[in-house]
């Protein structure tokens, strides 16, 4: 049917292995990665209490600017502590959109 020459047929052959280790290592991809849900499930974020959390883990959450965490720990310093996650509206820069995305991450004790 098909006429190649020895060169032809190398060439071919070479492609349909490699064609082969690429889906086999694909296929082995997508198993690991199946298994690594099941091993290391996902985790959502950790929450800080708010009340003795530092800049630098206010910052880490990653919702906050340096400024907003600033003013967070002045406002901490001049109340001792906040009783509710609704006092951070009354920080400069912090509305109920922005609470709403704190909560996901801070808490009060």
């Amino acid at each position: 049917m098909f006429n190649f020459t020895p060169e032809e047929k190398r060439v071919i052959l070479f492609l349909l292995a490699l064609s082969f280790c690429g889906l086999l290592l694909n296929s082995l991809a997508k198993i690991n990665s199946r298994i690594e849900k099941i091993v290391y499930p996902e985790v959502g974020p950790v929450k800080l209490e708010l009340n003795k959390a530092d800049f630098s883990q206010l910052v880490s959450c990653g919702q906050l600017s340096t400024e907003l965490a600033r003013r967070i720990l002045e406002q901490r310093g001049l109340r001792g502590s906040f009783s509710s996650l609704e006092e951070l509206k009354e920080i400069k820069g912090i509305k109920e959109k922005r609470l709403e995305k704190l909560k996901e991450f801070f808490f009060i004790e």
